[in-house]
């Protein structure tokens, strides 16, 4: 049931809300082909409320890719620095990209590539952040796996190689991004299943859903 339950969580879905807003959930940036399709059908909607809440992060070329279906113009990702080297990442306009309004939701896991797409948003004046503030999650890191021993135990350790900075020169690591909106649940909402992150997100996009119906729509 444990695994099942990590799978179910694991899992891209999205969810319609009214006619005019598409919620998708984005568990993890997993890779351009996956970004391509969720951005195809959000196209025939107004507005898309975008959750990276508990989105620990994944492939970098998802998030270029993400950033490129949502923005209408060539983007900076992000700057990371080596020890020998500078790189300058960019997104540039891909067609058939969402042109509709953006709600990214985020919280206290969201990482990485999660958090670094909100706050392109937020720099790009793109749409509005709406939750928690992030992980502070996003030095650039390298696997080195290990063997040891005589039975071969094998083990990894995470090796930092990268400072990564913003467009406005500013690194997210231990600081995270701080939306435009806080709202937090509180602990009686976790307990009863209540989503008011949600609830205020599609309240802001001109829908209505109650904290509790929230709550289940992705159950």
């Amino acid at each position: 049931m444990e695994i099942e339950e990590m799978v179910h969580r694991a899992r891209d879905v999205s969810e319609p809300v009214g006619r005019d807003i598409l919620v998708w959930k984005m568990a993890v940036f997993r890779d351009a082909d996956h970004v391509d399709a969720m951005i195809g059908k959000a196209r025939t909607y107004e507005t898309l409320v975008l959750d990276l809440r508990g989105n620990g992060g994944g492939a970098v070329d998802a998030l270029r890719r993400l950033v490129s279906r949502c923005f209408d113009r060539e983007v900076h990702v992000a700057t990371v620095r080596q020890r020998e080297k500078r790189e300058r990442r960019i997104a540039k306009p891909a067609r058939g990209g969402f042109r509709g309004r953006l709600i990214v939701l985020v919280d206290s896991r969201s990482a990485s590539a999660a958090e670094m797409f909100a706050r392109i948003v937020q720099i790009e004046k793109r749409g509005d952040v709406i939750g928690d503030r992030t992980a502070g999650a996003v030095m650039s890191s390298r696997i080195m796996p290990h063997k040891v021993g005589v039975a071969g135990v094998f083990y990894a350790t995470s090796i930092t190689i990268g400072d990564v900075r913003m467009a406005d020169g500013a690194s997210l690591e231990k600081t995270g991004v701080t939306p435009d909106d806080l709202v937090v649940p509180s602990p009686a909402d976790l307990a009863a299943g209540r989503d008011p992150v949600l609830a205020a997100a599609v309240a802001m996009a001109g829908g209505s859903i109650t904290p509790e119906q929230a709550g289940r729509l992705f159950r």
